[in-house]
């Protein structure tokens, strides 16, 4: 296998839960509408139900991975992935739609964690680097195409169509996959499924006051981002009434991301990772800001134009943070890592699935749901993280952000 054909698999991998979570967007509505008599479900409910599932997954794959191969583990959560994708596509209620979408989520975390596993494996240091900024960089497309592939599929064969085409493309991961790439990870390096060591490793990793609270200030960026995506089809549908135009305004969003991750390239270079956090949630938290100014003023109704430039800077926060905030919590892991990233990414996710309902629940209103997302978001992870350094180092950390102010 070339070195080009393995990196296009890794990204292709990776990419399915934003394609999973971005290409249904554009048919929210859709699904809204053959199903408006169950009043009880929401279309949001089809991004926080994936999530949910998602952070089910990413605990439990880790530890699989590790005991049975890196190829087994993505194979069976591409296999979960399917089962929820044709338990979606063939839905008769909103339910269903809804456990199809669990599903998903559970088995999307099989490529997700086992292709970073894969990639461990065969690379160290610089070289590992190297591969991650690659595939992260290409892995910027996604939420640029993911939403206008959408809504092409979604207009040509509807809504289930969506969900046929998510079936092709895992049967095409998982038999790329099984026939071309080997097992990256050796018998003798397979650590057998041991309940009580696990426990143990966990325990240690739960009482770190080092660790879980950058998890917990991790999981409040990622809801105001679930937010985004929860409201996205009613804001721009309903709202605004300029659906046809959502894919745009996606990738329009996608850049102040994508310029953050070029940006924080240079920044942390420079600075280290605490500044860049700062700044991050300084830009989150005044976009919101302006989001609820400007709601206040227009009557929960701002003019498009500003609503999209005041989410560009809170897109642009959201990429000087995620990368950050998953290495600040990596960092004093060490031998625990793998098990760590695992418990990061489904703490994470199980925290942006709370943070996004209730927003969700509290403000029916998407352009207010989007406001006090970001809003809350900024404060609350910027509390946590806090507490995650020591109160003695606080000082000399205060000092490290003031002197790259």
């Amino acid at each position: 296998m070339s070195r080009v054909e393995r990196l296009s698999l890794y990204v292709a991998l990776t990419a399915l839960t934003a394609f999973a979570i971005d290409g249904v967007l554009p048919a929210m509505l859709m699904i809204e509408s053959a199903f408006d008599a169950e009043s009880s479900f929401s279309g949001a409910q089809i991004i926080t139900a994936f999530v949910l599932g998602m952070a089910v997954g990413e605990l439990v794959i880790g530890p699989i991975s590790d005991a049975l191969g890196r190829r087994s583990a993505v194979i069976a959560g591409l296999v979960v992935f399917i089962i929820g994708t044709m338990v979606a596509a063939t839905a008769e209620n909103f339910a269903a739609v809804i456990a199809g979408r669990l599903l998903q989520g559970i088995g999307v975390a099989g490529p997700k964690i086992g292709t970073r596993a894969m990639i461990r494996d065969r690379y160290e240091g610089a070289e590992m680097a190297k591969i991650m900024s690659v595939i992260f960089t290409l892995l910027i497309l996604v939420p640029m195409i993911a939403p206008a592939l959408g809504a092409l599929i979604a207009a040509v064969a509807g809504w289930r169509g969506v969900f046929w085409s998510y079936l092709t493309l895992a049967v095409g991961l998982g038999a790329w996959l099984w026939l071309r790439h080997p097992e990256t990870l050796p018998d003798e390096k397979r650590v057998p499924l041991n309940p009580r060591k696990l426990w143990q490793n966990i325990r240690k990793i739960l009482v770190r006051n080092d660790v879980i609270p950058i998890v917990i200030a991790t999981g409040f960026v990622f809801g105001a981002q679930l937010t985004y995506f929860a409201v996205a089809a009613n804001l721009f549908g309903v709202v605004y009434g300029v659906s046809a135009m959502m894919p745009v305004f996606f990738a329009l969003l996608a850049t102040g991301t994508a310029f953050a991750l070029m940006m924080n390239v240079w920044l942390v270079g420079r600075t280290g990772m605490e500044a860049p956090i700062f700044a991050g949630l300084l830009v989150l938290g005044l976009s919101g800001a302006g989001l609820l100014i400007a709601a206040v003023l227009y009557a929960g109704h701002p003019p498009l134009a500003i609503l999209l430039g005041l989410t560009w800077f809170g897109f642009f926060a959201l990429g000087l943070l995620f990368g950050n905030l998953n290495a600040f919590a990596m960092r004093p892991l060490g031998d625990l890592a793998g098990l760590g990233a695992s418990i990061i990414a489904s703490g994470s996710s199980l925290v942006a699935f709370a943070f996004a309902s209730a927003i969700e629940t509290a403000f029916v209103a998407p352009v207010w749901a989007l406001a006090w997302a970001f809003t809350l978001a900024a404060p609350l992870s910027t509390f946590f993280i806090l507490l995650a350094i020591p109160a003695g180092s606080r000082k000399q950390f205060f000092q490290t952000i003031r002197s790259w102010m």
